[in-house]
């Protein structure tokens, strides 16, 4: 049985604070509720909430086409992603067969299944899983470290069927996450709901991630979340002076916790980020060392 349920490496990925949000649910009487991420990315908090019981029913919502089609498939057609898995090669033949996908601009233009592989296989085989980024050990992979390191076929596979076991329970969405939130407002009003924002880092998520914020960015998801009445929320953002000013005056709680970040042995720094919601919230008790090499 696999030690761990997220088959995708992600920068900023939050399974460390799945234990503090499990207690918040608890003690604001939200266990079994829908639980919304409408920035899915890894999705790690929700699938996790979703494996334990804790939750009834998980809607992801992602931009990224290459992060959606990966987990529509997941959940629609596990087992020809499992075969596409198994049957491909890893190395930079594909990674320049597949470099194409990372330009579609619409799952609807291309196949679902190559689409998914592709944001797979780009997560497991760039520098620190980022699908914009170079291939680990380069083009001429001439590093100690090469594209398949991280590419555990067997490993992927069993995390992939055992997800697919809650489809049932699990909806995927490809939108942007605020407008997908005020599409679906009516439903808050029918159902017991928790939402949990977790959007492109501020300073950092140019380098990141393909779909980052701007200032007005991020003062749109403020804006939406400080008319926000009929659910409970909960946002983790990086520590920054400008989204502190964004969330004053709204009633917001705050809370800190520490991540120490590693992108190679000699690359180490620790970052100060914040929890900011509706709900009280009392401290976080988390010093975590995310440490990614390659």
């Amino acid at each position: 049985m696999p030690t761990t349920i997220n088959p995708l490496r992600y920068p900023g990925a939050k399974r460390q604070l799945v234990p503090y949000i499990s207690r918040l649910l608890e003690s604001n009487n939200l266990l079994g509720s829908t639980f919304y991420e409408p920035y899915a990315g890894s999705a790690v908090v929700g699938l996790e909430l979703l494996q334990k019981g804790l939750i009834n029913k998980l809607i992801l919502v992602e931009k990224d086409v290459l992060i959606y089609s990966f987990w529509k498939c997941v959940f629609s057609c596990a087992e020809e992603l499992c075969n596409r898995i198994e049957e491909t090669s890893i190395d930079i033949k594909t990674w320049i067969t597949l470099k194409p996908l990372r330009d579609v601009k619409n799952p609807h233009d291309s196949n679902l299944l190559d689409l998914g592989f592709a944001g797979l296989f780009f997560n497991r085989t760039n520098f620190s899983g980022i699908l914009k980024a170079n291939p680990i050990g380069g083009i001429n992979q001439d590093s100690s470290y090469k594209i398949d390191c991280r590419f555990n076929k067997p490993l992927l596979i069993a995390l992939i069927k055992k997800l697919a076991q809650l489809k049932d329970r699990v909806e995927i969405h490809w939108d942007d996450a605020i407008n997908f939130m005020n599409k679906i407002k009516s439903n808050f009003l029918k159902e017991k709901s928790f939402v949990y924002f977790d959007p492109p880092y501020y300073s950092k998520g140019e380098k990141l991630y393909r779909h980052f914020y701007s200032s007005v960015d991020h003062e749109s998801l403020a804006n939406f979340v400080r008319h926000s009445k009929h659910y409970d929320w909960l946002i983790s953002y990086d520590d920054a002076p400008y989204i502190c000013g964004l969330y004053s005056g709204i009633g917001a709680k705050y809370c800190p916790f520490y991540l120490d970040y590693s992108v190679s042995k000699k690359q180490r720094s620790t970052g100060k980020e914040l929890l900011i919601s509706n709900l009280p919230l009392p401290p976080v008790n988390i010093y975590k060392k995310l440490i990614i090499n390659n």
